[in-house]
């Protein structure tokens, strides 16, 4: 794995509070965090292999894990926040939201 694509991936990991303690203690995140490096590193073996420029690599890297091709910010947090948002606001949007109070008639599920 490039120096590049070593330092996002240490980036997005440390962007995370408590990341770096869960992988030694949770083997879920650490399986999910290896799965991501090779992910990453079989990505740029076959961007150089196909002979994909330095610069188009990099770009391509910052949209898988952040996004957006410059990696300056986190895309994927931001849609996340604005659906959480929108979750809030509008109750019936939340896929925890239920039908309501059952109705008289009805028997209690």
């Amino acid at each position: 794995m490039s120096e590049f694509t070593d330092g996002t991936l240490s980036r997005y990991l440390d962007q995370q509070p408590g990341m770096r303690r869960k992988l030694i203690e949770d083997p879920v995140q650490c399986a999910q965090t290896e799965l991501l490096r090779r992910t990453l590193a079989a990505m740029e073996r076959a961007m150089v292999d196909e002979g994909v420029d330095e610069d188009a690599q990099r770009r391509i890297v910052n949209r898988v894990v952040w996004g957006d091709p410059d990696g300056l910010r986190d895309a994927y947090a931001e849609m996340r926040r604005r659906e959480a948002e929108l979750h809030r606001k509008l109750p019936w949007t939340n896929p925890r939201f239920g039908a309501g109070a059952v109705r008289p008639d009805e028997e209690p599920t």
